[in-house]
């Protein structure tokens, strides 16, 4: 057992010396790493078998004695799945371990329920979908994982609590590895937490040791960067910032408690606020993306409706309220908005801005720039592929062998 610790360990370190630092020589890896050139030959062996590293031809300033073949990450055909579901559509992104895209859904889903003994059979259709795409590219599915709109205990895959989805304690991962596991490792974590992943690895802020994600689809969720790792909290809850109290008599919210932010800056507030004729048809109607949902309130807007307009200002100052307690709370260098929140950026950051600085802490809000996701409604999906790509790299005895 011992032995297998060990080269699971070194397998991993030679593939993160590979895909940090490009093509190296078989003795370039053994002077970096400390390891014997025989027990660097073997792994390299190993993880050429399993397509994660290939041979890329002679070391081109060699000038004397046999040149040196060089090896480099591949991955080409070793594919991570993120699944994100949240109120009303599914995403699902397959990328490879250089992070190429090589398939991509997003659909309607939920009808007139969201139960998860009916979502999900959906959920599997669509992974397997998915896999069969996949491999009709001639690569394979080496790992996944599911983002969802809730708390998540990570360890047993269950999602304990997701108040818009009406789910309480789902054996998600359960389900899941009873369908994939003798294929693929599954696993489950909170949408805004996988959201936040993406940012920090590749998005416009990645990098940032210290960054909080604020997502707004159809609730509200945050996901927390610090010192460069996902914090989760003691029970997976860290980062619900969409039901911290905002109001003492405030709307009621889908988790039980009133006056959550949720309830401020959530899609039904600004469907309600930004345009209250429509809103009711429009949180109705499952067919509708969150995006198509927004897409009344921008056209009104950029008419200059003054309902609209009214209703964004207002919606804009509650935002801003709620970063304050963000900022405060952790003091992050950079606190990134998406979902829907960059879509409606235009009309409403000036009064969000403005009631930032006017409630929160000068010293933590001159550390902290506000800025707009690039990554999309899917970054949740993106984190997912990430996850689990991070979960080969920590052990690449995850993939087998090329059959």
């Amino acid at each position: 057992m011992e032995h297998l610790h060990v080269r699971r360990h070194n397998l991993s370190l030679v593939l993160r010396l590979l895909s940090s630092h490009g093509p190296r020589s078989r003795a370039g890896v053994a002077e970096v790493t400390g390891l014997t050139r025989a027990t660097v030959s073997s792994l390299v062996a190993d993880l050429i078998e399993r397509g994660l590293v290939k041979e890329v031809g002679p070391k081109s300033d060699q000038r004397l004695g046999r040149p040196a073949t060089l090896v480099q990450l591949d991955g080409s055909r070793v594919v991570t799945m993120g699944i994100e579901l949240d109120v009303g559509f599914i995403s699902v992104l397959c990328n490879d371990l250089a992070g190429t895209t090589v398939y991509q859904r997003r659909r309607p889903v939920g009808g007139a329920s969201m139960a998860f003994a009916d979502l999900l059979p959906v959920i599997v259709r669509e992974m397997r979908r998915a896999i069969a795409a996949v491999e009709a590219a001639d690569g394979r599915v080496a790992g996944a994982t599911v983002a969802v709109p809730g708390i998540v205990d990570m360890d047993r895959g269950v999602v304990r609590r997701a108040p818009n989805l009406g789910w309480l304690d789902a054996p998600l991962g359960e389900r899941l590895r009873d369908e994939f596991g003798a294929t693929f490792p599954v696993s489950v974590d909170n949408e805004a937490n996988l959201s936040a992943l993406a940012e920090y690895r590749v998005g416009a802020s990645a990098g940032v040791a210290h960054l909080v994600y604020i997502l707004a689809v159809n609730g509200v969720g945050g996901g927390v960067v610090v010192d460069g790792e996902v914090f989760r909290g003691v029970s997976g809850a860290a980062g619900e910032v969409g039901h911290m109290t905002v109001q003492s008599k405030g709307a009621r919210c889908a988790c039980g408690s009133t006056g959550c932010w949720e309830t401020t800056i959530g899609l039904r507030a600004l469907l309600y606020d930004a345009v209250p004729d429509l809103a009711p048809g429009l949180l109705r109607d499952s067919r509708l993306s969150p995006e198509a949902k927004v897409a009344p309130v921008i056209t009104r807007a950029r008419a200059n409706n003054p309902i609209a307009i009214r209703g964004l200002r207002k919606f804009g100052r509650w935002l801003g309220v709620g970063l304050s307690n963000v900022v405060d709370s952790f003091n992050p260098e950079v606190i990134v908005l998406g979902g829907f929140l960059p879509s409606v950026a235009e009309w409403t950051m000036g009064e969000t801005l403005k009631a930032f600085h006017e409630n929160s802490m000068p010293e933590t809000a001159a550390a902290c720039r506000v800025e707009l996701t690039t990554l999309g409604f899917t970054a949740g999906a993106l984190g997912g592929t990430l996850l689990a790509s991070e979960r080969l790299f920590a052990d690449p005895t995850l993939v087998p062998p090329l059959g």
